[in-house]
């Protein structure tokens, strides 16, 4: 049995005895509602739309949507006047099912989306779009037929003046310790001149690529503070509180296709703290 199955029957019997319940209250009782969380998907395809609709009305029923103003005043001041706590809904990829599926559902259930591009998968003609795709998993037979699976330029744009859209490196690089300077410095300096020029306005969030311990490093954390990026997001699951630094959001991940309960045990509280020790690296290593 893999470790999806193994946290799948889990958090199933967790929800099924009222634990996972218990430990979103406590985590609520504990915090008040000032706090966020950030959560990661990747793609969702039509196939998987009411099972997104579904998490969605759970997401909403405990967390109300975060946008880019919201989130730097509340790092700033603490201040969150509402009632429930805010949630960042991020999606990875630049996929155009996000916008074609996604999109809807968000604004349906009153939700800012963040979704995070890879310049030169947004640059590729539909003909070379395919490659991509099955490197980050996207079945053959779930390409549309006219070959194009990233968003456009176009639908960035006008995504743009209702939701948030950042940079996700120039080609899906991956930013570990081995990567070349010259490499680094165009996924991500270079990246942020080129999506700011074909969005025609600032994009001053970036979204590291991988969640692995290993695919952070100290000279891609210095290329994102040099490049001007004010908010940057990462995947080591934990809450943001007043003071967290804006350069290192974390970020949970959920998948369009998972029962709620699932999200339920992605959400209470332990995860962060599976995390923790490795978060806790990640933080040292690209906090100078």
């Amino acid at each position: 049995m893999n470790l999806h199955a193994v946290k799948d029957k889990l958090s199933a019997a967790l929800g099924a005895t009222g634990v996972t319940g218990g430990l979103l209250r406590v985590q609520r009782f504990a915090r008040g509602p000032r706090f966020m969380r950030a959560v990661n998907y990747h793609g969702t395809p039509p196939e998987h739309r009411e099972a997104l609709d579904r998490q969605f009305v759970y997401l909403a029923r405990h967390f109300r949507g975060v946008g880019l103003a919201d989130l730097e005043a509340f790092l700033a001041t603490g201040e969150w006047p509402h009632e429930k706590p805010g949630l960042m809904v991020t999606f990875d990829d630049g996929l155009r099912s996000n916008h074609d599926i996604a999109v809807p559902l968000l604004e349906k259930h009153g939700f800012v989306g963040w979704f995070f591009a890879p310049v030169a998968f947004i640059e590729a003609p539909p003909a070379e779009q395919a490659a991509y795709a099955r490197s980050v998993g996207i079945r053959p037979g779930a390409i549309p037929s006219d070959g194009r699976v990233a968003m456009t330029w176009d639908e960035l744009r006008a995504l743009a003046t209702r939701h948030v859209v950042g940079c996700h490196t120039m080609s899906h690089c991956r930013l570990h310790a081995g990567v070349p300077e010259e490499v680094m410095r165009r996924e991500v300096v270079d990246a942020r001149a080129l999506i700011e020029s074909r969005m025609g306005r600032e994009v001053p969030v970036f979204c590291w690529v991988g969640g692995e311990e290993e695919n952070y490093s100290r000279g891609g954390a210095r290329l994102v503070r040099e490049a001007g990026y004010r908010v940057s997001f990462m995947t080591s699951s934990g809450v943001v509180r007043r003071g967290t630094n804006p350069l290192q959001v974390q970020r949970t991940n959920l998948e369009c296709d998972w029962p709620t309960h699932l999200l339920a045990f992605q959400l209470c509280g332990a995860m962060d703290l599976l995390h923790a020790a490795r978060r806790r690296r990640v933080n040292e290593l690209t906090a100078s």
